[in-house]
């Protein structure tokens, strides 16, 4: 919300910051650009640089990666993911996607959407990796039996 109101901000300042750049000529004779000019065109452009800035971060903020191992869920394929611990059901393109794989995908969360187990729908647009099958987790040490001597 806050990033909106700086944009508009400068959207509608921007305007009132270019209209200084046609302050009246002097009598004397001036070769090249005005004081004026010059800092118009600077501010021109460092708005274009930061409006174009804000642009791009938002597009790719848009798109999320993750990563973690593949499994099979009673609604299709489930990704638990390492970064975040939790289990996304997969939608989108799947098609290279296969159990038993640590995979890393980018694409976007589905907000609103969510299955039968209550996942979380990513949504897939590229496969970013293929990082082979997943490793079996180290299974825990048998307790000691007190009892026993």
């Amino acid at each position: 919300m806050n990033r909106r109101v700086g944009i508009v901000s400068l959207a509608a300042l921007g305007p009132l910051l270019l209209c200084g750049a046609t302050a009246p000529v002097k009598c004397d004779e001036h070769i090249g650009p005005s004081t004026g000019e010059v800092v118009g065109v600077t501010v021109g452009v460092v708005a274009a640089v930061v409006v174009g800035t804000v642009v791009l971060i938002e597009v790719n903020k848009s798109h999320h990666t993750i990563k973690g191992c593949v499994t099979s869920g009673p609604d299709g394929l489930e990704v638990h993911n390492e970064k975040d611990n939790r289990t996304y059901a997969l939608t989108g393109v799947t098609a290279n996607v296969k159990p038993g794989d640590i995979i890393q995908v980018r694409g976007s969360k589905e907000k609103k959407e969510k299955d039968n187990a209550g996942n979380q729908d990513f949504k897939i647009a590229k496969m970013s990796r293929d990082y082979g099958p997943c490793t079996a987790a180290a299974a825990p040490a048998p307790a000691a039996n007190p009892g026993a001597l």
